[in-house]
């Protein structure tokens, strides 16, 4: 018996495919090599798509940076999503998030990609304008995420903006610890201030009781963007 033929891919898949080959081309390249030595021709070598693939996508580098900077971040999205759904005591949330956070993402090689970006726009105004549009547009949808998980303690006088604020101070936090991670080898200091984070938080927020399901997918990213439901 002979097996069934597998099912011709369209033009759309073949494409979609190509444009997911130059995104994880440019975020390894990023880790490796940094801005300045992830050229455009070495990112088509390591995806092993042709040039003119890369222009049909991607007019400039910029564009190709910037593209791929946010399929980190829609990576993340859904990572952390996923994780906090899988936890069953909702006491224990917020501290499993930071942790997560740390050690799934941020002390990553791969967000050495992302710290890579924000380094060059330092000197690139133009990357550096892009960034900072793109970053409100991402802040704006992880904040009915957040929404969604965690909520303010009744008993104290926060509110929804503190909890937003929080989380946004968690990033930075993060983003500072992952750029000086390589002159760093203590991690049980590490955890000391990754927990004093989590207990500060706690003073003002804790997670909703009885959230199993995802946040509503974001309208400007893919279904499969966001965490499956339980």
């Amino acid at each position: 018996m002979t097996a069934p033929a597998r099912p011709r891919r369209t033009q759309a898949e073949r494409s979609d495919q190509m444009r997911k080959r130059l995104l994880e081309a440019t975020l390894q390249s990023l880790a490796e090599n940094g801005y300045a030595g992830s050229t455009l021709s070495s990112i088509v070598r390591r995806a092993g798509v042709s040039r003119g693939a890369q222009v049909h996508h991607y007019p400039n580098k910029q564009a190709l940076m910037l593209d791929a900077a946010e399929d980190l971040l829609r990576r993340t999205y859904r990572q952390l999503g996923e994780m906090l759904l899988s936890i069953q005591d909702e006491g224990d949330r917020l501290a499993r998030l930071v942790d997560a956070a740390w050690d799934q993402v941020f002390s990553t090689p791969l967000f050495n990609a992302y710290s890579e970006l924000l380094i060059a726009s330092l000197r690139d105004p133009d990357l550096a304008e892009a960034l900072k549009e793109r970053l409100k547009r991402v802040q704006g949808v992880y904040a009915p995420a957040v929404e969604h998980y965690f909520e303010p303690i009744r008993e104290t006088s926060a509110t929804k903006a503190d909890i937003h604020a929080m989380f946004l101070q968690l990033s930075f936090f993060l983003v500072g610890l992952a750029t000086q991670a390589h002159l760093m080898d203590d991690r049980a200091w590490v955890q000391s201030h990754l927990d004093l984070w989590a207990r500060q938080a706690a003073l003002i927020m804790r997670a909703r009781k009885g959230v199993r399901q995802p946040p509503p997918r974001p309208e400007a990213w893919p279904r499969k963007d966001a965490p499956a439901p339980r």
